[in-house]
C-alpha cells in the first residue's frame, strides 16, 4: 500500500508546471547543483546515448539538451520513472528541450525496458536512491555499453536538502495533528454551517493557531505553516464572505496535498544513502562488471554546503 500510495503521490507532483524536485531552498546552491550537470553534459562527445532514471519531469534531460545544443552537438537522450509522467503537456515553456528527448513513465529502475548495452551514460537525481539498490544497480550495468558511466547524485544524510526535508516533515506532522490547525478549522467549519457551539470552535481554532505561531517561532522559518495559517486565519476572519462547503473544499484540497507531502518526504529520509545503504553501494561498485568508482560530497555556495552524494563509476 505504502509503495502504491508513494507512487500516486508523485504521479500527481509532476502533473504541475515544475522541472524539479527536492531542489535546495538556497537558490545559489540549486543554481551550483544545475552549473554542475551542465559542465558534465557539455564534455559528453556528440552522438552519446543518456538515460535518466528517474527524470520526474525531465530536468536533467533539459539541462543535457541546453549543454548539447551551446557545444554545437547531438545528444540522444531518454528519460524514465515508476510515475505517469508527460512533461512536454505540463511544461510548455520547456517544450523545445523536451522534446529532443524520449520519456517513458511506469518504469520502475529496477527493471528497465532496454536491451543490453543500450546506453553510454546512466544520470540520476535524487532517484535512483530510491530503488532497491542491487536490483536497480544490476539493471543499470546490464543497459550500459562497456565502457559506459553513471553518474548519479543522490540524498546523503548530511545533505541540506535531507535537512530540509526532516524540518519540512516536522512543520506538515504540525499542521496534520488531531490537534492541529487543520483538524481544528474543520470543527470551526461544523460549528459555523450549523450555528452552533461556535465559541467553542473558535477557542479550538485560537489555541491551535497560536501552537502553530509558537512553532514557527521556534523553528524558522516552518514557511508551509506560516503560509497554510495565514490562510486559515484569513478565512476564519472573513468567513461571512464564503460558503461553508466552499471553505471545507479548499481546507479538504490542502489537506489532500499535504498528506502527499508527507509521503514524498518520507520516501526522502527512507530513500537517503545512510552509512550501511552508502556503504553497500561502495561495495557493489567496487566489484565486476564495475570499475573507477568514486564516491564524494558535492559541496556547493559559499559555505561549502553538502547537497548530496556524487557517486560516479564505469562500466567495464
Amino acid at each position: 500500500m505504502a509503495k502504491r500510495e508513494s507512487k500516486r503521490g508523485w504521479r500527481h507532483y509532476w502533473r504541475v508546471n515544475r522541472l524539479a524536485a527536492c531542489v535546495p531552498d538556497n537558490p545559489d546552491s540549486a543554481a551550483a547543483i544545475e552549473t554542475h550537470w551542465t559542465d558534465f553534459f557539455a564534455e559528453l562527445p556528440a552522438g552519446q546515448r543518456v538515460l535518466d532514471i528517474a527524470t520526474g519531469n525531465g530536468v536533467l534531460l533539459v539541462w543535457a539538451a541546453r549543454a548539447a545544443r551551446a557545444a554545437g552537438r547531438e545528444l540522444t537522450l531518454t528519460g524514465v520513472d515508476l510515475a505517469d509522467i508527460d512533461p512536454a503537456r505540463f511544461l510548455p515553456e520547456h517544450q523545445m528541450d523536451l522534446e529532443s528527448a524520449r520519456f517513458i513513465g511506469n518504469i520502475a529502475a529496477e527493471s528497465l525496458p532496454f536491451a543490453d548495452g543500450s546506453f553510454d551514460v546512466v544520470v540520476s537525481q535524487y532517484g535512483l536512491e530510491y530503488a532497491d539498490l542491487d536490483l536497480a544497480l544490476s539493471e543499470v550495468a546490464r543497459v550500459l555499453a562497456p565502457g559506459g558511466h553513471l553518474h548519479w547524485l543522490a540524498h546523503g544524510t548530511d545533505s541540506i536538502v535531507v535537512a530540509e526535508g526532516r524540518a519540512r516533515l516536522v512543520d506538515i506532522d504540525l499542521l496534520l495533528a488531531s490537534d492541529g490547525p487543520f483538524a481544528a478549522m474543520k470543527t470551526y467549519i461544523e460549528a459555523r454551517a450549523r450555528g452552533r457551539k461556535v465559541s467553542r470552535a473558535t477557542r479550538i481554532l485560537t489555541e491551535a493557531l497560536r501552537s502553530a505561531e509558537a512553532h514557527c517561532h521556534a523553528n524558522p522559518p516552518a514557511t508551509l505553516v506560516q503560509q497554510l495559517c495565514g490562510g486559515i486565519l484569513d478565512t476564519a476572519n472573513q468567513f461571512e464572505k464564503y460558503h461553508p462547503a466552499d471553505v471545507e473544499h479548499w481546507r479538504a484540497e490542502n489537506l489532500k496535498r499535504l498528506r502527499s507531502q508527507r509521503q514524498r518526504t518520507r520516501d526522502l529520509l527512507s530513500a537517503c544513502l545512510s552509512g550501511d545503504r552508502l556503504a553497500h553501494v561502495e561495495q557493489v561498485l567496487g566489484a565486476a562488471p564495475w570499475t573507477d568508482a568514486a564516491i564524494s560530497s558535492l559541496n556547493v555556495a559559499a559555505a561549502s554546503a553538502c547537497v548530496g552524494r556524487l557517486i560516479q563509476a564505469a562500466r567495464t
